[in-house]
């Protein structure tokens, strides 16, 4: 299925818009491509804000990270090249269940909540179209380690933060928040580079430790 996208920022504050499309939302389970349809005319930003929430719950939402990781890259690379967005079936077809929904969005009301005592409209960073695109290579990049399989701590929640950072300062013109959001993201390549460097090294010291004894 193929979409296009309203690329306006929302009037309305974020949370205010999240609590519009919770009560858009039908009472059951909620396919991918259900959820796109009612989130089309409000914008990418706060579809991928949506879309991280499962990351950002310390039990997560049961197979959502690959189908869920796989459409932010493809709602990014549908802004990044200007293209309609065209949808996988096993990602299209993945089901949330009301109870994984209300779960949804009641985490986004508790990051919404710290996020909005900060976030207010002030400097030009956001408009700036050369950031704009560059907030979505960002992203992608976030969202290919969001659901790499990493049996380590903390490998969904941090580039979750990030991107809602980044996310949220473009709907609310927020460029302090978006520098926020370009920090968050160093820090969480940061992360992921030392937990590779490491693990690289404890395959080697191991490989060595057998080695020794041939």
């Amino acid at each position: 299925m193929e979409y296009d996208f309203d690329f306006k920022n929302s009037i309305l504050a974020t949370s205010k818009k999240i609590d519009v499309i919770k009560d858009s939302v039908d009472m059951g389970d909620v396919s991918v491509e259900q959820l796109l349809d009612m989130l089309l005319a409000d914008g990418i930003h706060i579809m991928v804000i949506i879309l991280i929430a499962p990351f950002l719950i310390p039990v997560s939402i049961p197979g959502s990270s690959t189908p869920f990781g796989i459409l932010i890259i493809l709602l990014e690379l549908s802004v990044l090249f200007n293209k309609k967005l065209v949808l996988p079936k096993m990602v299209s077809e993945y089901t949330l269940s009301e109870e994984s929904m209300n779960k949804l969005f009641e985490v986004l009301y508790k990051a919404m909540s710290y996020i909005e005592k900060i976030s207010k409209p002030r400097g030009n960073l956001t408009k700036n179209k050369v950031l704009n695109k560059l907030n979505s290579v960002i992203i992608i990049v976030l969202a290919v380690l969001l659901f790499l399989p990493l049996p380590i701590p903390f490998t969904d929640f941090i580039p979750a933060v990030s991107i809602l950072l980044l996310s949220v300062s473009c709907l609310e013109d927020d460029s302090y928040l978006l520098i926020l959001g370009y920090i968050a993201s160093i820090f969480t390549m940061g992360y992921f580079a030392s937990v590779g460097y490491i693990g690289v090294e404890i395959i080697k010291n191991v490989i060595y430790y057998i080695l020794s004894f041939i």
